[in-house]
């Protein structure tokens, strides 16, 4: 295959439903991945601002209000930000990250009822803060805080105060879990496509989402989960066990992928990994106290089919959260909780000298390799999952044995995507997925969908995973991988919108984009 080609067919589905599906046939050497670069801060927090209004007007509230934080996209140092201020949790997490601090210090002042939003006569607008004179360290917190999301303006009210009414809003009571949140980098696939002249720009990683998403002040919503390699570069790791789109230069394969596959350097160059045979080995989620371990959320799963919320308590253990290349905090003690978007590395007493942990906590970085030689070549990859076909096979019985996916169940928050559960049938939804014929080029599948209750005559019936199986077979897939789905499915094709996303935000007929972190490119 020479060139990139696209195709629009009408599925007729068992039961008489029908779809659309877009068709993109690329080769081998046109296709690469990239993170988005948000463009407006205003119109992030406008846009998913709106989102959370119409999921709390969903819940039964009548006048929902809905606050927003944009968080740096380049992350500070909690100390360089705040200088005077004690950056420890309530917990005895010491936040180490300006980001997950104010995160945290502003979720806590919105749970405690003690943010106040004045209007004055001259049209201006000030945040402040009733904070009683018993709550200690809070009266330096909440001050500092508040100024710098004065001069920031980086938080955000969604509706807007009524002009004119001159008296203070008060969010008290205010549901801070579900009616607050942090936003982290996404973007509108439709700013990039209409300001880079690209062929094809569709949607890749699954990423935080939901409100089970944002349990931690470490999580942003957009936050992309999974598996990122750019130009050889690992920028993201895989946090979880799940299916791969890999690139070594030559050829492009599907494979399963995990935090096994790879060796973390902290700084001065200390090398750990589950496979090392050169550094300090490590174990990932071990049922028993090891020196260098691993946790993530999925480490719970084979014993209790729920996620991990919190590492073990052990005295004088210490551990440090670390989400994408970034150390966010430490913890001595365990039990500190496992963010979504991150993992916990945890390390016995003494495993490190005292000079390495001044190290590892002044500099607060860390890369990744891949551990085995095999992979170490991977110029280009992409995580998401399931996989859905192997050497011609349906794959989804094997994923759902092996990938780590668990749904959020009766309140209890799962693993992202917390609504994806590979142990059923699955529902018909929007779908996208990627697929590598023999002759090594690949084929992009977009399947329209919408729920049904808000699903109008115009409006396509989407696909069951096992149903775009045998789509993808059909259009000649030998191996395949699910992208994330249902609202984030997008696809462009000459910086036009090719596809009708699945988004309604409760409101039949109405179309949504839905902000995204990452995008596959074809050109």
């Amino acid at each position: 295959m020479s060139r990139i080609s696209y195709r629009q067919e009408t599925l007729r589905l068992d039961g008489g439903a029908r779809s659309t599906a877009h068709i993109v046939e690329i080769p081998a050497d046109r296709l690469r991945f990239e993170d988005l670069h948000p463009m407006s801060s205003y119109l992030r927090q406008q846009d998913i601002a709106r989102m959370f209004y119409a999921r709390a007007r969903g819940r039964g509230e009548e006048s929902p209000q809905i606050l927003t934080w944009t968080a740096m996209q380049t992350d500070r140092r909690a100390s360089q930000l705040f200088p005077d201020l004690d950056h420890a949790t309530d917990d005895g997490e010491q936040l180490l990250s300006a980001n997950s601090f104010i995160a945290y210090a502003l979720r806590t002042i919105l749970e405690r009822g003690w943010l106040q939003l004045h209007e004055y006569i001259s049209d201006t607008y000030e945040w402040k803060l009733d904070i009683p004179a018993g709550a200690g360290l809070w009266r330096a917190r909440g001050p500092a805080i508040a100024r710098w999301l004065e001069e920031s303006i980086q938080l955000d009210l969604y509706p807007n105060v009524e002009r004119g009414s001159y008296r203070p809003r008060l969010f008290r009571p205010f549901d801070a879990s579900r009616n607050f949140a942090r936003i982290g980098r996404c973007d509108f696939i439709r700013h990039f496509a209409q300001h880079h002249d690209r062929q094809v720009v569709f949607n890749t990683s699954h990423f935080l989402h939901e409100h089970a998403d944002l349990i931690s002040h470490h999580s942003g919503y957009g936050d992309a989960i999974g598996l990122m390699v750019a130009e050889g570069t690992i920028l993201r790791p895989p946090i979880y066990r799940r299916g791969a789109l890999l690139h070594d230069g030559e050829r492009w394969r599907v494979a399963m992928v995990s935090l096994e596959d790879i060796q973390l350097v902290l700084p001065g160059e200390l090398s750990l990994g589950c496979a090392s045979e050169s550094g300090v080995r490590l174990d990932l989620n071990p049922s028993a106290p090891a020196d260098f371990a691993l946790f993530t959320r999925a480490g719970a799963l084979p014993e209790t089919a729920r996620p991990l919320e919190c590492t073990p308590l052990e005295r004088d253990r210490l551990e440090f959260v670390l989400v994408n290349r970034q150390i966010l905090s430490w913890k001595r003690g365990g039990g500190l909780r496992i963010p979504q978007n991150g993992f916990v590395l945890s390390l016995a007493a003494g495993a490190l000298t005292t000079e390495e942990t001044r190290r590892i906590v002044a500099d607060a970085w860390v890369e990744y390799e891949f551990a085995a030689e095999a992979m170490a070549g991977t110029r280009s990859a992409i995580q998401a999952g399931p996989i859905l076909l192997r050497a011609g096979k349906d794959g989804l019985e094997e994923a759902a044995a092996s990938e780590e996916f668990c749904a959020s169940h009766e309140g209890a928050p799962g693993i992202t995507p917390v609504r994806m559960d590979l142990r059923g049938a699955s529902q018909r939804k929007a779908r996208t997925a990627i697929g590598l014929r023999a002759d090594g080029d690949l084929v992009l599948l977009l399947i329209d969908g919408c729920d049904i209750g808000l699903r109008g005559d115009e409006d396509s019936a989407g696909a069951t995973l096992e149903e775009t199986c045998q789509i993808l077979l059909s259009i000649g897939a030998g191996d395949a991988l699910n992208l994330s789905g249902e609202g984030s499915s997008h696809l462009f094709v000459a910086g036009g919108l090719a596809n009708r996303p699945s988004d309604r935000r409760g409101r039949a007929g109405v179309v949504y984009e839905r902000m995204l972190p990452s995008i596959g490119i074809a050109d």
